[in-house]
């Protein structure tokens, strides 16, 4: 695998970590409830979370020869900015399934280079492990 496809998947994750709803929510601010703490409070650790990763991969860009490209919030967005917090949780769910798929692809394009497979591992064990948060979040808001 040459260095610019190691660079085109690196961004790609970049791109999947960056452009995440959790991370267009941060600045959105959608409605939330005195009983929506545990949402918000889930919301601010996964986009954290994926900003930490985030600047992790685009180092890597930059050690590469390449540059970040972080890319751009889908324009589906813009349609959710009046929403309610306890209604985005479902599509919060869906779009990080979305995003392990992709990141899934990542790292099995980058299996012939360890360090790089590695990288994708870690970012890849992560957004599993928001799903995961984001379903029980969901399971205890609904018992």
């Amino acid at each position: 695998m040459d260095t610019a496809s190691i660079i085109d998947v690196l961004n790609r994750l970049l791109q999947i970590l960056c452009r995440s709803l959790p991370r267009y929510l941060e600045d959105a601010y959608p409605w939330a409830g005195h009983n929506d703490e545990p949402i918000e409070a889930m919301l601010a650790g996964v986009a954290a979370d994926q900003s930490a990763m985030a600047d992790t991969i685009a180092r890597t860009v930059i050690e590469q020869g390449g540059r970040p490209e972080p890319g751009r919030f889908p324009s589906e967005f813009t349609a959710i900015n009046d929403l309610a917090i306890r209604f985005l949780l479902e599509r919060l769910i869906e779009h990080q399934q979305r995003d392990v798929a992709a990141m899934e692809e990542c790292v099995a394009a980058l299996a012939p280079m360890p360090v790089m497979r590695a990288l994708a591992e870690e970012a890849l064990r992560g957004a599993k492990e928001h799903l995961d948060i984001m379903n029980e979040v969901r399971a205890n808001r609904y018992a």
